[in-house]
Order: structure tokens, then C-alpha cells, then sequence
């Protein structure tokens, strides 16, 4: 990480940083050792992600309390704690004993600000802060959302650019992408501590000296899944533990199964990988090796059934002819999207799409392309559809389709397996056979990611008080089965995906609604709003909008 960025302050950008710590009147210690959000009254009830974060910048010695018992975490940060700050994060020399500023408004006899004279002047020296003029520095000001969001960009060596009609624009959208950007607020908010907080640890976690937030007072196994190939227990935590401590284990009844733990890289989930596949039966998985205390609920179970017999052949996924060689994936994972009921919701009204078209596998976003892949040499040959005929082996487990261009499509039907027999057409004008089994899972299709194209989004209101939330985010959502649905589809199988949308921060008067369909009603004189969509599994994205 760059211990020097040049920032330049103008006007009413003022620049300002994150104010991680708090601040404290000159002479005062570095905090003690034991002290954690428990020492502070107004952390009692705070959310516990949270108050993760800022045990952890305790513990880095970048943060401390407005006073012995009080944190203040919606304290409004001043432009002098900033300063404090920011030299502590860019381990820059602070020459304690100084007394004099260059500054003309930062003063020693100053009760407010006079303690913080050798980190501004030491942030000065380092080319990491500007005054607001020449000669003054205004070190009691407030700083706002998009002043945090510039000077965190500049501190990670990006470019921002300020020009625009809102001049923090460009700040918020790139800010909002990095995951740094306060939540719920425009850019011209005042910025609190508890902003500092999540906004400078999110800083911490992309430079090269991470903060990992201590584990949460109490976790709990949410769930524990067994994959289709009962080999693989997939076991979900509702927060990261100390995976040096933690064990998990598998039972079946009281017999234990012997298994292999990997850990996710989010310490919150984890595999346990078994010698052979489970018997069918009832398991259990124990969560162990952390402190009684730590843990609320220890155990998840789940029930494996017998398998049944496959009825579908071994696929033979790749033939040559001539010089080149033709492939397709062995296996295809589906939805149950028909018989489940699900394209029964494809209304075709407020913008959804039409169960005929839901149902058909060569114009659905619910099915997949059979894709056959080319190759000569190894190396990977562009081509045309090629695809003459698809047939299934169960009709009524997969429905297939030939589009006009030879591409090849099948969806699922009902849950069951089946083999597909592909006739394709070679580079040489040859007819050749391939094949590939298909599974089709119960497992309901749900959003699994969600992006907006469009961090930030400028809608004219004299040429109407709507518009749709879809196109104005640029929206892509992807499922749990890997497909990919852009903007006018998204709208369209939102039935299928359950995307919403919600709004905060609105500025100026009025209010903003947003239909199911995904448009968004301005009343009054609204300014300003953070848009955001949200999938079920509480992955979401913000679009940042001004009104004019």
C-alpha cells in the first residue's frame, strides 16, 4: 500500500478521509489492551456485524472511544480526526511535541482542535491532506459521504474524476463497486463514525494489511446439505469462526463418519468430503472446539436417501472427424421449471414473461444451450450453429428444441434423469452423434448474484415521473444454475428469480415508489436516492440516482 497520495482539497469538497479513531485530547494513551466494544455504553445494542469491525480496529490501534465509556458512533467525523487518522493508516512520523501549525485556523490554545496540530501538519508534510486554502485548514467541518468516498479512492490509487454536474459522482459509483461507499447514504450526508468504521475496514481488507474481525460472540450451523452424489456435506454457519479451532463431524446416528473439512475463504461454511458415498439415513453435524459460550446451535441434520438406479447409459461426449474434434459436457444440470409450477407465475403481464415462451426450450431464459465445442490442434475453432436434431430419451423429463440457426436447447420438465442423442453436422458435412445425460434436480431456480451495470443513474423529470428500475441499473442476475439473465430478462423471469427493490436516502421532498414490475414513481421535488435491487439470499446492488 502507497504510504503517500497526494490529495487536493477545493472548494466545498474539503477533502476528508475516514476518521477511524476517536479522538482524544493531546496526552492521552494508547488504549489498553482489554479494551473492546464492551467498554462502551452506546455499543451495547449495535448490530453484531458491526461491532465486529470495530473490535478489530481496536485491536489495530486505530481506533478508540470520545471518552472512557462512550464511543460515539453517530458522531459526525471533523476534518482534524480525519487527519489523525490517516497518517496512523499510512504509518506516517508524527512529531508529538509540535505545537505550531501552518494553518492559520489550527490553533494549540483550541480546546476542540488544538490536540491534533501534529497529525495534520504531519499528513500535511506527507502530501496526503491539503488545506481548504492556502492558509486554513478548518478542522472542526464535517465530512461528508462523497468527500469519504474521493479520498478513500485516492488512498487505494484510483483517479476520480470531479468534474461532473454532481462532482461526487464518479466517487460513489466507483465506491459503491469497491464496497466501500456508506450504505444508505447520498453523497452530500454528513459521514458518522459508524460509517468510518465499515468504510475504512472494507479499505483495510483490499491494501496488504487485512483486519480480521474477531468471531462473533455466539454462531450457529444454519444448515447442512448433502450433494447429488452423497459424497460431499456442504455445512453453512451463520458467521466466520476461528477455523484453527473449530471442528465439525459427521454422524450417522451415533456412529461418526469419517470425513475430510475444508473451509470456505469466508470462514463461514464448509465442506466435509467422505471416503465413499453416505448410506441412505438420518446424519448429524456437530459443530465443536470453540468455547461452550461461543456457540448457540451446534448440530444440523439431514437425511440421505437411497439411490435409485439411473436409467440413462454413460454419455459419449466427443467424437473426430478429420482434423478436428467435436465435444459437448458429459453432464447437464436443470430446474424443475414445469412440472414444479413455476412458469405458472409467467404471466405475461407488467412486463413478465409468457408461459408459452417460459416453457419453450428454444426461446427460455430456464433452458440451456447444448453447446458442442471444436477444437483441432487443441486449439478451440469459432463456428456457426451446427446442431441438426435433439432427442430425450424421457420426454417428460426434458424437453428439447432446434432453433432456426442450429442451436440446440433443453429444459426441465419434471426431476428425473435422461439421456439426449445430439445430431450435429461436421466441418466436413458429416452427420455424427453425440451424447450427454441430463439431470433435472427439484431444487427451485433462485437468484444466486445480482449486478447493476449502472452505479449511477441521472433521470430528467420533465420527460416523465417514471421509469424502470431494470434498464436503469443495467441489472444482470445469475442462478443457481449458472444462468445469466440481462436487464429486459431479468424483468421478464423476475417471477422465477424474486428480485425486489427497495429505496433510501432520498433527498430534497416527496417520495419514490417501486412497482413488482420494477418501475420506480417520483412525487414532489426528489433530488436524490440510492436505488437498490435484492435477491432472497440478501445479495443486493445500489445505483446511485439523481433527479433533475
Amino acid at each position: 500500500m502507497k504510504k503517500i497520495v497526494t490529495m487536493i482539497a477545493t472548494g466545498t469538497m474539503a477533502l476528508s478521509f475516514y476518521t477511524s479513531a476517536a479522538l482524544v485530547q493531546p496526552g492521552a494513551t494508547a488504549l489498553a489492551a482489554s479494551v473492546t466494544t464492551d467498554s462502551f455504553k452506546d455499543l451495547n445494542n449495535i448490530d453484531a456485524s458491526l461491532k465486529a469491525k470495530i473490535d478489530a480496529m481496536i485491536a489495530a490501534g486505530l481506533f478508540e472511544g470520545v471518552s472512557a465509556d462512550t464511543f460515539g458512533i453517530r458522531d459526525n467525523m471533523t476534518r482534524a480526526q480525519f487527519a489523525k487518522v490517516a497518517v496512523l493508516l499510512f504509518d506516517i512520523k508524527v512529531d508529538s511535541a509540535l505545537k505550531t501549525s501552518s494553518f492559520s485556523d489550527v490553533r494549540a490554545d483550541d480546546p476542540a482542535n488544538g490536540w491534533a496540530i501534529p497529525y495534520i501538519e504531519a499528513a500535511k508534510q506527507a502530501g496526503l491532506i491539503d488545506g481548504i486554502t492556502d492558509t486554513t485548514f478548518a478542522p472542526g467541518d464535517q465530512v461528508t459521504a462523497g468527500q469519504l468516498d474521493a479520498i478513500l479512492l485516492r488512498g487505494l490509487g484510483k483517479k476520480v474524476d470531479t468534474t461532473g454536474a454532481v462532482w461526487f459522482a464518479d466517487a460513489v459509483k466507483q465506491a459503491v463497486e469497491l464496497g466501500i461507499h456508506p450504505m444508505g447514504k447520498t453523497g452530500d450526508a454528513a459521514a458518522d463514525r459508524a460509517d468510518l468504521v465499515t468504510s475504512s475496514f472494507a479499505v483495510k481488507q483490499i491494501t496488504d494489511k487485512p483486519v480480521t474481525p474477531p468471531a462473533a460472540a455466539t454462531v450457529s450451523v444454519v444448515s447442512a446439505k448433502v450433494s447429488s452424489d452423497s459424497l460431499k456435506v456442504t455445512v453453512a454457519l451463520d458467521r466466520e469462526v476461528d477455523t484453527d479451532k473449530a471442528k465439525l463431524t459427521l454422524n450417522k446416528g451415533t456412529a461418526a463418519v469419517p470425513t475430510i473439512t475444508t473451509w470456505s475463504s469466508d470462514k463461514k461454511s464448509a465442506t466435509l468430503t467422505a471416503d465413499s458415498a453416505l448410506a441412505a439415513g438420518d446424519y448429524t453435524v456437530t459443530l465443536s472446539g470453540l468455547d461452550a459460550s461461543a456457540i448457540k446451535q451446534a448440530t444440523a441434520a439431514f437425511k440421505v436417501s437411497a439411490p435409485s438406479t439411473p436409467s440413462t447409459p454413460a454419455a459419449s461426449s466427443s467424437v473426430s472427424s478429420g482434423s478436428y474434434t467435436y465435444s459437448t459436457q458429459q453432464t447437464y444440470e436443470l430446474a424443475n421449471v414445469i412440472d414444479s409450477g413455476l412458469t405458472e407465475a409467467a404471466t405475461g403481464t407488467n412486463g413478465l414473461e409468457t408461459r408459452a415462451n417460459a416453457e419453450n426450450p428454444v426461446v427460455s431464459k430456464l433452458a440451456k444451450e447444448i453447446k458442442i465445442n471444436v477444437t483441432s490442434n487443441g486449439d478451440a475453432v469459432a463456428v456457426p450453429g451446427i446442431v441438426q436434431a435433439i432427442t430425450s430419451s424421457d420426454p417428460s423429463v426434458v424437453r428439447v428444441g432446434v432453433s432456426e440457426d442450429n442451436r440446440g436447447y433443453v429444459i426441465g420438465n419434471k426431476a428425473g434423469t435422461a439421456t439426449l442423442n445430439i445430431m450435429f453436422r461436421t466441418m466436413d458435412g458429416e452427420s455424427k452423434l453425440l451424447t450427454a445425460n441430463v439431470q433435472v434436480k427439484s431444487d427451485s431456480v433462485a437468484g444466486k448474484t445480482i449486478k447493476a451495470e449502472n452505479t449511477t443513474y441521472k433521470h430528467q423529470l420533465s420527460d416523465s415521473s417514471q421509469f424502470d428500475a431494470y434498464e436503469a441499473m443495467g441489472l444482470t442476475i445469475t442462478d443457481n444454475y449458472g444462468i445469466k439473465y440481462e436487464k429486459e430478462d431479468a424483468k421478464k423471469y423476475s417471477f422465477a428469480l424474486a428480485s425486489l427493490f427497495t429505496v433510501s436516502a432520498i433527498q430534497g421532498g416527496g417520495s419514490v415508489n417501486v412497482g413488482q414490475d420494477g418501475a420506480v414513481t417520483l412525487s414532489g421535488t426528489v433530488t436524490s436516492f440510492e436505488l437498490s435491487a435484492v435477491l432472497p439470499n440478501g445479495e443486493r446492488t445500489v445505483t446511485y440516482v439523481t433527479v433533475s
